[in-house]
């Protein structure tokens, strides 16, 4: 996992190298004075993001896309924590410390106990739409 993480993290590197050289050229090139591409944000910036961070947030977001295709579960949104998956009606709690164990500990065995008692097949392809 932590060379998926470091991986992550470099493209992340390069994303932003590539929008930050893009707003500087474009905003040499447009005389409009009313579009200031170099005005502070609106909301504070929030810190980088790391590598296993990332991760977690792709391993979470393929379980909900297996969940949602193999046993009907559907995305929620919670005002205070965000997305949300909705395994049987019942928000799935207990999916991010499984997902947090598989990254920090490289053990699946949470996870894939947590996939076969939701019955989730692991081995049915993800279909990305």
């Amino acid at each position: 996992s932590a060379a998926l993480a470091a991986r992550l993290t470099a493209e992340l590197a390069r994303e932003e190298a590539a929008a930050a050289a893009g707003p500087q050229a474009a905003a040499t090139s447009d005389p409009d004075p009313l579009r200031d591409d170099r005005a502070l944000p609106l909301f504070p910036l929030q810190p980088p993001r790391t590598g296993r961070e990332l991760l977690a947030d792709h391993i979470t977001a393929m379980v909900c896309c297996a969940a949602m295709d193999t046993v009907g579960a559907v995305p929620g949104l919670d005002w205070l924590d965000g997305p949300t998956l909705l395994v049987g009606g019942a928000r799935a709690t207990d999916l991010p410390p499984q997902v947090l164990t598989l990254i920090e500990d490289g053990d699946p065995a949470g996870l894939r106990t947590w996939l076969t008692r939701q019955g989730i097949r692991p081995e049915k392809p993800v279909r990305l739409a």
